[in-house]
């Protein structure tokens, strides 16, 4: 199939998915303190904090420009846009790897649609808070594939001084805009070992790794300077971890699990995420022992080492710090690289299968179904009834002689009691205003939206409550009661 094909197959598919972010209105999450706060230096600082220079003047730059919620979905539109140029990147550029190591054409295939079905971006399209990751991603998987197309098969560092630069450029840039992002460098040389597996690692695999870690460590020097040079304080999430073996068995359980999933959501109490994830990893490890009986078993164990090895590179931004959370905003590169070896796998197995033409359709077939779904389903529709039902109670008894306003919470599982949904992470089945940063800033901005007075919304008293401490609101003449789970329910 001609790359300009599957560019058109990969675009259509980002609007027949994303589609309802042109429409769709709502405050997700930080979206309601990020546009509270849109005329402070909060959303700098915020992320400025957490070693995203870049992308705190970007969302500076998207929120100072942005004074409702109903404007929210325009960065969200703007993320839409970054991503189909991310796609048109990614199958450039897969299929410049595909003549590098003739990968199978229907495979590349889906290696392409996988991109723009990912639960990753759809969490970057649907948050407007995450408008910045396409652009991350896009400048770390250039930086890799420039080192990678300049050294691969050439004997040494066959790179110019000016292209070294470049890719070091490219890189730290990507690391200030979303550090997670920068996974997508190592790609191209996780591709590279799938495709030689049991040959001697070619000298690209160490000058790729080398200059990955080089850029991460000049990354976090010059990140630590600019605390000192902005007098800002970093933030709890920048702490580096001091336990080594917490950090791999939080990794065997959460990040590769993810990664071995496709694109379905893991569901760490769920029976079929519980199968799918041992069933995939043995596929895996049962082509490497027992498909390969030519090879020495040392052979094997250092292949597995360097290809584990490797997936905990490609996650080392989250692997790092001391917190243990494995979001879907993470795991867009290591959820790639995961599929890429998953692919690998089934080549191997169905070598010989007379299904082996028709298998890769299928799989983008229920890759895309289940695209749809997360997006739709689990993600923005729920979201949309939530702000909707709130917003509409908010206009229906507030006016501008209330001063106060008692807002429960509702409870983590309300999705799932009203619409069957499950709560995967806290991105997908989560009401939005469950967390207890939400419900302050987003009812301020209501204010402000309602009486055009910053100075009335900033004086509004926002009680906070959980739904397990309804019982204790007193509305009086002056307030109004916003109980979440009885406004949906109603």
């Amino acid at each position: 199939m001609k790359l300009a094909t599957t560019q058109a197959i990969c675009i259509i598919l980002l609007f027949i998915i994303f589609y309802p972010v042109f429409f769709a209105d709502y405050a997700y999450m930080d979206e309601a303190y990020q546009l509270w706060h849109n005329d402070d230096n909060s959303n700098f600082n915020m992320l400025f904090e957490q070693g995203r220079g870049l992308g705190a003047l970007v969302m500076q730059k998207f929120f100072t420009s942005t004074a409702a919620i109903n404007e929210l979905k325009w960065i969200r539109v703007i993320s839409f846009g970054g991503w189909v140029m991310a796609v048109i990147v990614w199958n450039a550029i897969l299929y410049s790897w595909k003549k590098v190591f003739n990968l199978n054409e229907r495979w590349v295939l889906f290696l392409s649609i996988c991109l723009p079905c990912s639960i990753s971006v759809a969490i970057s399209i649907g948050w407007a808070g995450l408008a910045q990751v396409f652009l991350a991603f896009i400048l770390a998987l250039l930086s890799g594939h420039l080192l990678f197309i300049n050294t691969y098969g050439k004997k040494g560092l066959r790179i110019s001084v000016g292209k070294a630069i470049l890719v070091v450029v490219l890189a730290l840039a990507s690391l200030s805009l979303y550090q997670p992002a920068i996974g997508a460098y190592l790609l191209p040389f996780f591709l590279c070992h799938l495709n030689d597996r049991f040959k001697k690692p070619d000298p690209v695999m160490y000058i790729g790794v080398g200059f990955y870690l080089a850029i991460s460590l000049l990354y976090y020097i010059l990140f630590k300077y600019s605390l000192v040079a902005y007098g800002i304080g970093a933030s709890d999430r920048t702490t580096l971890s001091l336990d080594p073996l917490a950090k791999l068995s939080f990794f065997f359980s959460q990040p590769l699990a993810q990664a071995f999933s496709f694109n379905f959501l893991y569901n760490m109490h769920g029976i079929f995420s519980q199968a799918f994830y041992p069933v995939m990893l043995a596929a895996w490890l049962f082509s490497v022992f027992a498909l390969e009986r030519d090879q020495k078993l040392v052979y094997k164990f250092a292949y597995v080492g360097r290809v584990l090895c490797l997936l905990m590179l490609m996650y080392i931004s989250v692997m790092v710090p001391r917190e243990n959370f494995a979001s879907y905003r993470t795991m867009l590169c290591l959820n790639l690289a995961g599929t890429m070896l998953l692919v690998d796998v089934i080549l191997r197995l169905v070598k010989q299968s007379n299904f082996k033409n028709f298998i890769p359709y299928l799989a983008a077939g229920i890759v895309v179904v289940v695209a749809w779904c997360n997006f739709n389903l689990n993600y923005v529709s729920p979201l949309k009834k939530e702000y909707q039902a709130v917003h509409t109670y908010f206009q229906q008894n507030y006016d501008s002689s209330k001063t106060s306003i008692y807002f429960v919470r509702p409870p983590d599982n309300l999705f799932k009691k009203l619409y069957n949904q499950n709560l995967y992470k806290d991105e997908f089945g989560l009401p939005s205003t469950h967390k207890e940063w939400t419900p302050e800033p987003l009812i301020k901005q209501m204010v402000l939206e309602a009486t055009g007075n910053r100075a009335k919304a900033q004086q509004t008293a926002i009680i906070n409550l959980p739904v397990e401490e309804r019982d204790s609101v007193n509305v009086g003449p002056g307030s109004i009661a916003i109980d979440v789970e009885k406004v949906l329910v109603d």
